[in-house]
């Protein structure tokens, strides 16, 4: 069976500008330093990034497994033996290119660095009879500028443009990049701005050490006087719109001696953008910028929730606040507009509906800025006061009805594709459940029974302030999978010093060998046998993994039950792989620590939650 491992690597040039890491060999090799393979692994990949020197990949050599290019989006992919499916590696890649990039050859000698040591956490796939691990990152700024500017003289201006005050992004706007200079300023190079305001300008070091000498003569001159010499450009921007210069910046406005990445945030003031025509309208759930989104309105989109589960593409059911996104404006039949949000639960993910439609009262509601106050200060330090506004259960702005007038003063500025409202989930499906009398090997129906998702459509309605006749719906969802459940009680740290938690999935392990021995203590010599009781239980549980830590290893506990759209996993394991069967009575008499590792597959649409663990240590004898 083959044992696939995925990943993506990508960039940062800003913290909300990334690029994908295209044309890449990634590296894939096994430890270079065993004896700190666990410290590796559990390390912030930040402190163990790194260049690796000539002499670093010579005597690595011979560890190399296999390499893989990344295509136009940054991802790779490795089809590996069965012999590696139990080991961990060490991730490199090399360079001699970046994106963006000045239009050179690439470099003669490849750059080459050390991302991090990874140990897979296997998921089988039954459908295409192979095992999976998905492993993805991006370079943080500070490293990735570094590499492209000073490697590859390649710089770069990341940026957007919005109506000052209102975070309006400002499609259509030619943005050009100048270079304050002594003699005569050096156009860097122009973008027009998307539909979200962004712009993005690459130029490499030519572009601003040009002179009357040039090119036999390059050299980067402040416009001071007398002038200086530094080795940034000193960037100010000029506009155009729709083919017509607009008020911009000049010299005076200059960003001296920038880095090889610059990150701005343009703002105009004057210029008047047309009404996009959106009307207000419920069509998202979660946060816009990342890969939790999902569509609720049925349209094609192939991020409309699954309605054969209700869940996220990824699989999740949401849980806790949810953050429910469209458009607002200010008037319905040019009048001032108000709406609210109903909740109706269904039978199942394609089920009927139990019931009637329910409004969504303040204290089902969490914080929510559904718009911005913008005002002009008349401070040049502080020209633009900008303000907030928002509603829910401690901010107000909710009637005793369920209703929301949107403000309309003439410097409010209501969301595009922003929140509308954070609807608080646990108000529909929150429960607990006591998991007293658990053992850890067992089920959890033995104290209770398998707990369950429920589902729910959720849909707004808008209409002229204070007119029922008027009410029009405004979006429906799909019925969504909810989980707000907490396990109570349940049994960790093993049965010789027992403690309790409460969490939203059940991750529980014990030793069979140190169950009740040496007069009650756990002290029972382990010597040739290791039996690891385990419980995970959630209806949304991802990957479950057993590791045990310890000298030579960590070593993979194989014989687990896999976890394939299942409510629990339970049962007894026994077989250590490192990477092949290791027995216990090889093992080094020592400490060892034992970790359940549970993936709880639960979003409220900005991330996901984390994962749950239980762990317990003991000596080999």
């Amino acid at each position: 069976m083959n044992f696939i491992l995925k990943g993506n690597l990508c960039g940062f040039l800003c913290d909300d500008c990334r690029e994908p890491l295209s044309g890449m060999e990634v590296l894939l090799y096994l430890p270079w330093q065993k004896e700190n393979v666990v410290s590796h692994v559990v390390a912030d990949t930040k402190d163990t990034f790194r260049l690796v020197t000539k002499e670093e990949a010579a005597s690595r050599k011979d560890l190399l497994i296999a390499t893989s290019k990344t295509d136009s989006k940054g991802s790779y992919e490795f089809v590996l033996d069965e012999k590696y499916s139990q080991t961990a590696f060490d991730i490199d890649f090399t360079c001699g290119i970046v994106p963006g990039g000045p239009p050179k050859p690439p470099r003669q000698e490849l750059l080459q660095f050390h991302l991090t040591t990874i140990f897979p956490q296997w998921r089988i796939d039954r459908q295409e009879e192979s095992y999976h691990f998905q492993w993805n990152y991006c370079i943080t700024d500070k490293w990735w500028c570094y590499i492209r500017g000073n490697y590859f003289d390649a710089w770069v201006i990341c940026g957007h443009m919005f109506v000052c005050g209102t975070k309006t992004p400002i499609p259509g706007v030619k943005i050009t990049a100048m270079d304050a200079d002594f003699i005569s300023d050096d156009n860097l190079g122009s973008a027009v701005t998307d539909a979200s305001g962004h712009f993005r300008i690459d130029y490499t070091s030519a572009d601003f050490k040009k002179t009357f000498l040039s090119p036999l003569i390059n050299i980067e001159t402040d416009p001071g006087f007398p002038p200086t010499f530094k080795s940034g450009p000193d960037v100010y921007f000029k506009y155009e719109y729709n083919g017509v210069p607009i008020q911009g910046e000049t010299a005076s406005d200059r960003r001296k001696n920038v880095g090889y990445c610059l990150c701005v945030n343009l703002c105009l003031k004057e210029i008047v953008v047309p009404d996009p025509g959106i009307p207000a309208s419920f069509t998202k759930i979660g946060n816009n910028g990342n890969h939790f989104i999902n569509e609720v309105v049925a349209s094609g989109n192939p991020n409309v929730i699954a309605l054969a589960t209700g869940k996220t593409p990824a699989g999740q059911a949401f849980y806790s606040c949810i953050k429910l996104r469209g458009n607002l404006s200010q008037k319905l039949n040019g009048t001032a507009m108000e709406y609210s949000f109903e909740t109706i639960e269904t039978s199942g993910a394609g089920g009927v509906e139990i019931g009637l439609w329910k409004k969504v009262m303040a204290p089902q509601m969490c914080e929510a800025e559904i718009g911005t106050f913008f005002t002009l200060t008349g401070d040049p330090l502080n020209p633009i006061s900008i303000i907030p506004y928002k509603v829910g259960n401690v901010s107000g702005g909710v009637d005793a009805a369920g209703w929301i007038a949107v403000p309309q003063a003439s410097n409010f500025s209501p969301n595009i594709n922003g929140e509308l409202l954070s609807l608080n989930t646990t108000v529909l499906n929150g429960a607990t459940v006591n998991m007293a009398g658990l053992v850890q090997g067992q089920s959890t129906t033995t104290v209770a029974p398998l707990q369950e998702n429920r589902f729910f459509k959720i849909r707004m309605i808008k209409r002229e302030a204070g007119n029922p006749l008027s009410e029009i719906i405004a979006g429906v969802s799909n019925p969504i999978a909810m989980f707000n459940t907490v396990y109570q009680n349940v049994p960790q740290f093993g049965s010789w010093m027992p403690q309790v938690s409460s969490e939203m999935g059940v991750a529980c392990v014990d030793i069979q060998e140190l169950i009740g021995g040496g007069g009650g203590t756990g002290c029972t010599p382990i010597t040739n046998a290791l039996h690891f009781n385990y419980t995970a239980a959630n209806p949304n549980m991802g990957a479950v993994s057993l590791t045990l830590f310890g000298p030579d290893g960590p070593f993979s506990i194989q014989n687990v039950t896999p976890v394939s759209s299942v409510a629990e996993t339970f049962g007894t394991a026994t077989e250590l792989h490192n990477p092949a069967l290791f027995p216990v009575s090889s093992l080094k008499k020592c400490a060892y620590t034992v970790y359940l590792t549970v993936e709880l597959k639960l979003t409220n649409g900005e991330g996901q939650h984390s994962n749950i663990h239980d762990w317990l240590s003991f000596c080999k004898s």
